[in-house]
């Protein structure tokens, strides 16, 4: 069932989470909404930022992007090449 945030978006599963920080106040949604449109455009490049090498897609999490060099030498493009720690969510 399908519930209505404070700020006028649905979300199928309603949080727990409070809107804001107990300690100091600050709405947490703000900088995580940033979060995420910055990888949605880095994705949208194609190319990682850090080494220049494509990016592909890690499908046992939603939404997780990660260099083709990131990881162990038997899953990188290029085991020869250095590896890469890049890695981002956009879902």
């Amino acid at each position: 069932m399908a519930e209505q945030d404070q700020d006028g978006t649905t979300s199928m599963i309603a949080s727990r989470l409070p809107l804001l920080c107990r300690d100091c106040g600050h709405e947490w949604r703000k900088p995580v909404a940033a979060i995420r449109a910055q990888a949605v455009a880095v994705v949208a490049t194609g190319a990682c930022p850090d080494c220049g090498s494509a990016l592909r897609r890690n499908n046992s999490i939603a939404g997780w992007w990660m260099c083709e060099q990131r990881g162990a030498d038997a899953f990188r493009a290029r085991p020869q090449d250095a590896p890469c720690a890049f890695q981002c969510f956009t879902e």
